[in-house]
């Protein structure tokens, strides 16, 4: 008997909840270069302090990390083998993926460049994963939607 441990579907929406707003919020503290709250949101008052950038960084990690494990790990409304088979295949490609463009960056960056991918890169296993597990299950959807 295969048991696999997932969490309740209502997880997923709580995950979207905290995966999008914390994406969108790292997103700008990387456009900003990491320097902690995105000083542009708030021209007039800069944001400073170590303390209040480490925080920042953390809620943006965290929070992707967090969102999109509660995206993929939890059920689907209709859990079946398919489904099964799908998630393990999503997350063969995103482990390969990942692991490719890791070795490939640990040959092509050097100093603070490989230190910033490698940050990114704790995000991207997850992310991945939810990026090719719901195109896959959307591709699946579509199918047999036209069957009908």
């Amino acid at each position: 008997m295969n048991r696999m441990l997932l969490l309740p579907h209502p997880f997923k929406r709580i995950g979207w909840m905290l995966f999008i707003p914390t994406a969108l919020f790292g997103l700008l503290m990387a456009i900003d270069g990491f320097n902690g709250f995105p000083s542009f949101l708030l021209p007039g008052s800069a944001v400073a302090g170590d303390i209040a950038n480490r925080i920042s960084n953390n809620v943006a990690l965290i929070g992707v990390l967090l969102g999109s494990l509660l995206i993929t790990c939890s059920r689907e409304r209709v859990e079946d083998e398919l489904i099964a088979r799908i998630r393990l295949n999503a997350l063969l490609a995103a482990l390969y993926t990942t692991t490719g463009i890791a070795v490939i960056a640990a040959l092509v960056l050097y100093d603070f460049t490989y230190l910033y991918f490698m940050i990114f890169n704790l995000c991207l296993l997850p992310v991945l994963f939810l990026v090719i597990e719901r195109m896959m299950l959307w591709r699946l959807r579509k199918e047999a939607s036209h069957e009908e």
